[in-house]
């Protein structure tokens, strides 16, 4: 099989990814490309393995259409996502839009997380872990359908003690402690939560970790706060708090705070449609502290993220209003409204009903 006017889409270590006519398909491809030099027979046998099983049905995974190698490369045809990773499409969409003029490319971040969570969910069926969720593996077709990508990472294993596997920023805690067995699809909720934050506000909330010195024996690593880095500690104290000083506090004063004060860093909430308003991103914001970004494996859980985003009674709009209900604002330090009580929707923008 030929193809033809080959453009580089993106380079990284191991590899470097055209976008390629295919005259046979009568499609663009992708073309994944890897110097035998750089990549293991062993790490391509397993990515090619994984890509195998995971197969063409499922409508939010990028799926492999072909595989061939010659002396010098192995070579993955994949399908191609007319946007590219959702992080250079938010670092693009972003700058189009603020309070007062949304970007002109709008989606639907509940719809964007419920495709996220259906390709986990499948792969998780078939013994398969991501093992590397973040934004620069998910793909955004031109319909506005994500596409999870990537699957260098992934194994069929439910634990696993490989660390040093997956991306810092977006890796669960007990990925750093190479002693202790991990539950992998566990690992994969956390990192989907971290990597929903960066979505929302355009920064993800840790940076730098590593594994404290001071903690070299196993028995002490059992406290949550095992981990040196930005933020992680004062997250692990309160995570609610933690989200809402980082994150809320300054959408809600208006403050030029960090989030801010850099056009690359600028919280990229207008170019999701359904997060208008402030009492959606207290909601969602709580669901993923509680539900995903969980420091104990064992509390994190999918199921119960998504049956409180498709919930009708969380946060419901009445004639311009939100009702905020008891469930919504119990235990939550972002909502001090009484029960029941009806609020005037706060900085709300107008948004177009159609991605344009």
């Amino acid at each position: 099989m030929t193809y033809s006017k080959l453009t580089p889409i993106q380079t990284g270590t191991f590899s470097t990814v055209y976008k390629a006519w295919s005259s046979q398909r009568n499609e663009y491809v992708a073309l994944k490309i890897m110097p035998k030099s750089k990549y293991s027979s062993g790490g391509m046998a397993n990515e090619f393995e994984i890509m195998k099983i995971l197969g063409r049905s499922h409508p939010n995974i990028c799926s492999m259409l072909d595989f061939y190698q010659d002396t010098n490369y192995y070579v993955l045809v994949l399908e191609y996502c007319e946007y590219g990773d959702l992080y250079d499409f938010l670092s693009v969409a972003k700058r189009q839009g603020d309070q007062i003029h949304p970007s002109t490319i709008q989606l639907d971040f509940a719809k964007v997380l419920r495709q996220i969570s259906s390709a986990i969910m499948y792969s998780h069926s078939l013994g398969i872990a991501h093992r590397d969720i973040k934004p620069e593996n998910i793909l955004l077709t031109k319909e506005g359908d994500i596409k999870l990508a990537d699957w260098g990472h992934a194994i069929r294993d439910s634990f696993s003690k490989e660390s040093h596997i997956g991306t810092d920023n977006y890796r669960a805690p007990e990925t750093f402690d190479c002693t202790i067995e991990y539950d992998t699809f566990k690992i994969d909720y956390w990192s989907l939560g971290v990597t929903s934050l960066y979505l929302i506000f355009g920064q993800a909330p840790f940076k730098n970790l590593t594994l404290s010195s001071d903690l070299a024996d196993c028995h002490m690593r059992e406290e949550k706060n095992y981990l040196m880095g930005s933020n992680y500690s004062t997250f692990a104290r309160d995570p609610n708090e933690f989200i809402y000083k980082y994150y809320l506090a300054p959408i809600i004063n208006l403050k030029k705070d960090m989030l801010y004060q850099y056009r690359d860093a600028k919280v990229p909430l207008y170019v999701w449609r359904d997060l208008a308003d402030i009492y959606n991103l207290f909601y969602i914001s709580r669901i993923l502290v509680d539900s995903l970004i969980v420091c104990e494996p064992e509390e994190r859980s999918l199921k119960t993220f998504l049956f409180e985003l498709n919930r009708e009674n969380g946060l419901r709009k009445l004639n311009g209003k939100i009702i905020i209900n008891e469930r919504t604002t119990a235990h939550h330090p972002m909502m001090h409204h009484e029960k029941g009580s009806q609020v005037q929707l706060v900085n709300r923008t107008l948004i177009p009903e159609k991605i344009t």
